[in-house]
């Protein structure tokens, strides 16, 4: 539809067209209609010139910005249904999460479990009083078995727990707005984890070997080394860590929004942050940002992730990745005996039993050291005692 076409066939009877129109013969030998004005959107006519239907599509052409464009028509969900009830709970985002992130995240959870699956059909057309703790429960087994191959898994453990918790939040609003007696996903059986599923829990957390042995291969100077002590220092997610830069800093912290949960942090640069920011050749890095492409520009949080991954594996590191420095962070807390506030303020989190998968590890070794101690403080206190008796025993005989 360019001008090359319309140059290419124009018809001599242009003259006699409306303002900016202008006829050509298409390669089947008809001749077509098509408005071109600059600045203007530009299209073909559908409607025969002369018609009152030819009149209304110049006067789109024209005023562009009278056009509206109608929302397609969508048949309202029965009344009593998953569907209503869904659309309902969803209609106010933050009861899904407090950031579009997480509500993004739970809304997909809430569709899936809605469209359900090639043998159960749509969910949302079935009446939600009907849903019973035994159907959530054969739902939520579905759920655990995992499928597909490579990164585009779908299913697994992780995902039915998270299934579960959601549902049993839907379900339990729809109690409250009366749609529903009671919550069926309360009363499903709860998901437990296998023990070979315990010990892979989450993302692996660093050791202090693991740091080091990172630091050894990426020394200072290089954008992996300086993201390493990013992460490190810093204790955010990879939406947060990828943004960052020195032109944020100021009165020596840097500033975080934190993406995932919306909380506004200050977190102070330590002194070996700040000397891996000072060690970067300026033509490595930006002022806007800590870590930039080989184009200049920001990483995509997946592909700072996807290139931080192979940073870990290059150091001999292949079972580890940024956020397992998060977790490295906050068991040196634990280690040192920090206070849940304390770590609480560093990391944004904001409940307790979630901070305590991250410290388990510190916590146990901490917490077993100072049991064996005590123990070992009794016995030779109990045998002390003992001796002291005897010898009190013999001084009076």
């Amino acid at each position: 539809m360019g001008s090359r076409i319309v140059a290419r066939a124009r018809e001599k009877s242009n003259r006699f067209l409306p303002k900016h129109v202008y006829a050509f013969k298409s390669q089947h030998g008809t001749t077509r209609l098509v408005f071109r004005r600059k600045g203007f959107p530009s299209g073909y006519f559908k409607a025969q010139i002369g018609t009152e239907d030819f009149r209304l599509e110049y006067h789109r052409f024209m005023n562009p910005a009278d056009v509206t464009v109608e929302a397609p028509k969508t048949k309202k969900p029965a009344a009593g249904t998953i569907d209503e009830a869904l659309n309902r709970y969803m209609s106010v985002p933050t009861r899904l999460g407090p950031s579009a992130v997480t509500q993004a995240k739970i809304r997909a959870v809430l569709e899936d479990f809605r469209r359900g699956d090639e043998i159960s059909g749509n969910r949302g057309v079935r009446q939600i009083r009907g849903v019973t703790f035994e159907s959530i429960d054969k739902i939520i087994e579905k759920k655990r078995i995992k499928t597909g191959k490579g990164n585009k898994t779908k299913g697994g453990t992780f995902a039915a727990i998270k299934l579960r918790k959601e549902l049993i939040r839907f379900f339990d609003w729809s109690r409250k707005a009366g749609l529903i007696d009671h919550n069926p996903a309360a009363d499903s059986e709860r998901v437990k984890l296998t023990v070979d599923e315990k010990k892979g829990r989450g993302f692996r957390t660093w050791t202090e070997d693991d740091i080091q042995q990172f630091r050894q291969h990426w020394k200072l100077g290089t954008k992996q080394r300086l993201a390493m002590e990013v992460y490190l220092w810093t204790d955010q997610r990879r939406c947060d860590v990828h943004k960052m830069g020195r032109a944020q800093i100021k009165g020596g912290r840097l500033p975080v929004t934190q993406e995932k949960t919306g909380k506004e942090l200050w977190i102070a640069v330590a002194p070996q942050l700040l000397e891996a920011i000072v060690a970067m050749d300026p033509k490595e890095t930006s002022p806007f940002c800590f870590i930039v492409s080989r184009k200049g520009t920001a990483y995509t949080k997946e592909s700072f992730g996807n290139w931080f991954k192979d940073a870990c594996v290059a150091a001999g590191l292949m079972s580890h990745n940024g956020h397992g420095l998060r977790k490295a962070t906050l068991r040196r807390l634990a280690d040192l005996q920090a206070a849940n506030k304390t770590m609480k303020a560093l990391s944004g989190q904001d409940k307790d039993e979630t901070l305590a998968i991250y410290t388990a590890d510190a916590d146990q070794i901490r917490l077993a050291d100072e049991a064996v101690t005590m123990l070992a403080r009794w016995e030779m206190q109990k045998g002390r005692d003992a001796r002291a008796s005897e010898y009190r025993f013999i001084a009076n005989d």
